[in-house]
């Protein structure tokens, strides 16, 4: 049951990112909405194939090494002007070519979850959302709850500070044969489902501000 109101969250935020993106939206909001498409898809896709016993951690892995890049890519948008934070995103893109050889190896090519990848990549969303927290309580002259991708940024740092706790000590876990490591669904999926509203709720702010602005 969690599954379907998980996917139907996904598929709603996308929905409401396709209603509420105009011409005069920021390109961030516009590429999220992308990034928003191939995660229901995959969501689909996987949730399929597990249904038919068939192992997802192929797609998993692609759908990662695309999601971590590709937001680094977004907030690399919303932080245009400030060069040395680009240049930390570029730096990740490099690390992410590296890991991927290096996990290739590591467990086996797609067969299994490159979990080591999961976290860096989760700590890096961590830390642009916090530096974007920054850059907006500098400007005086805003209300942070407002602005732009402030909502996205709160929803993707209190997603990943509950998952990626949960993702170490599950798969260390796992290893010792302790636990399944489908025993943190419930919590990771409903982090999930709090992630997916927050984005929707920030393309209803921005659709309300590019209104006020015409």
């Amino acid at each position: 049951m969690l599954d379907y109101i998980y996917i139907a969250f996904i598929g709603f935020s996308f929905i409401v990112s396709i209603v509420f993106t105009k011409k005069a939206s920021h390109i961030a909001y516009k590429l999220l909405s992308f990034f928003l498409a191939v995660t229901f898809c995959n969501e689909v896709i996987c949730y399929l194939l597990k249904k038919e016993g068939i192992s997802t951690y192929v797609y998993y892995n692609f759908y990662y090494y695309f999601r971590f890049p590709f937001l680094g890519f977004i907030f690399q948008k919303v932080f245009n002007t400030q060069k040395k934070l680009r240049n930390f995103i570029y730096g990740f893109y490099v690390i992410s070519v590296v890991m991927l050889l290096v996990n290739l190896s590591l467990y086996d090519g797609f067969s299994k979850l490159h979990i080591t990848y999961l976290l860096l990549g989760g700590v890096f969303i961590i830390i642009l959302c916090l530096m974007h927290f920054f850059f907006l309580l500098h400007e005086r002259d805003s209300n942070p709850f407002q602005s732009m991708f402030f909502w996205v940024s709160t929803a993707f740092f209190f997603y990943f500070l509950g998952v990626l706790p949960i993702l170490g000590v599950v798969n260390f876990l796992v290893k010792n044969q302790i636990i399944f490591a489908t025993q943190q669904f419930i919590i990771t999926k409903s982090l999930s489902i709090l992630l997916y509203s927050l984005i929707a709720i920030d393309y209803i702010i921005q659709w309300k501000q590019t209104k006020l602005k015409y």
